[in-house]
């Protein structure tokens, strides 16, 4: 979900404490005004923020589950239109969320950064909710030392934080919640190939949020846009074949528990057509962002791969198979026709 026209308005600090050694809570230690920041560092924030939520396979969009009275998008809808003094003093209760949803000591404690401000064209409203971790560092000093401090938080290449973004649609200031709202989240413990490093406290219990329901149908539109994609190039055969043995693969085989158009055009595209695929599915509406890989709706389509030849010859088998012994390219044939060479790398088992 890459972010555009982003204006950060207001930002507030609380702090956020490992449980006590007996497990129980710990009270936060509550921000007592907005955060008042240079034009530089708000602009670095700003640029954490939207780094955050470009297509990479650590951000997914959710489905908000809770809405009802105290839950995070009904308290978020509140804070948006709050005045400032109000802003800092409604946005505790992030804080006290945050450190009740924390059910373990194994989860460190944190910076709770909340933060408000508008997107998109034309601009719509949205809050964000930061968990930002502290870390240690040396700072330079202007005699040339360097002096250690163990509160670091937000630094680009130590990416210890994840976020959780309310985004409105602009057209009801006061709907219906969940209606009119859409939530995406950042989690730096995401990986494309082990989604359940996502730590579920945050996005779940705090948050309120869930993976997608349709996410079958999600991954469903991404196999029949792909292929449609791919056949309506103008590349050869062969450079096909391998596309259609990429997409098997990127469903059926790969290990990841996720899908992204991103990552598929990466993996198995070069930067031209890549840029193409892309913009393809962005025309078709298919998220940016990383999608569950619930494959219940195309696993029929998953299990062999297909090719279909003039007067109904058929080559057909299991895609990995396929994609390791077959190899299918374009050659000229009698009188200039064209003809398809089949090789496979195995002696015929059987004839019916």
């Amino acid at each position: 979900m890459p972010l555009e026209n982003v204006t950060i308005n207001r930002i507030c600090l609380h702090e956020v404490h490992r449980r006590s050694d007996a497990g129980g809570v710990v009270r936060p230690t509550y921000g007592t005004g907005l955060l008042a920041l240079s034009q530089e560092a708000l602009g670095a924030f700003r640029s954490r923020v939207v780094a955050a939520f470009k297509s990479t396979a650590q951000c997914m969009e959710m489905a908000i589950r809770e809405y009802g009275d105290g839950s995070v998008i009904t308290n978020g809808v509140h804070l948006v239109s709050a005045a400032d003094p109000d802003f800092v003093q409604h946005s505790r209760v992030f804080a006290d969320a945050l450190a009740n949803a924390q059910g373990s000591r194994q989860i460190p404690g944190g910076l709770m950064v909340v933060f408000d401000g508008t997107l998109g064209h034309p601009a719509t409203s949205f809050f964000g909710l930061m968990k930002a971790e502290l870390h240690e560092g040396f700072i330079k000093t202007n005699d040339l030392q360097a002096r250690f401090v163990s509160d670091l938080f937000l630094s680009p290449k130590t990416k210890l934080y994840k976020i959780g973004l309310f985004v409105s649609n602009g057209l009801n200031p006061r709907p219906n919640l969940p209606d009119g709202w859409a939530a995406v989240v950042y989690d730096s413990a995401m990986t494309a190939s082990q989604r359940d490093n996502a730590a579920t406290y945050f996005h779940s219990t705090f948050l309120g949020l869930d993976v997608p329901a349709n996410a079958a149908q999600q991954v469903k539109k991404f196999f029949e846009q792909t292929r449609a994609f791919i056949r309506a190039t103008d590349l050869p055969e062969e450079q096909k074949v391998d596309l259609y043995n990429g997409l098997y693969t990127y469903l059926k085989l790969d290990r990841g528990n996720t899908i992204q158009t991103s990552r598929f055009a990466e993996t198995y595209m070069d930067d031209v057509l890549a840029e193409d695929y892309i913009r393809h599915m962005r025309q078709q509406r298919f998220p940016d962002g990383a999608v569950a890989k619930d494959i219940t709706e195309i696993s029929g389509n998953l299990r062999l791969r297909k090719f279909k030849f003039p007067r109904a010859i058929t080559l057909t088998g299991p895609p990995d198979a396929v994609r390791d012994l077959v190899t299918v390219e374009a050659i000229n044939g009698e009188d200039g026709a064209a003809w398809t060479q089949i090789t496979i790398r195995g002696r015929i088992e059987a004839q019916e």
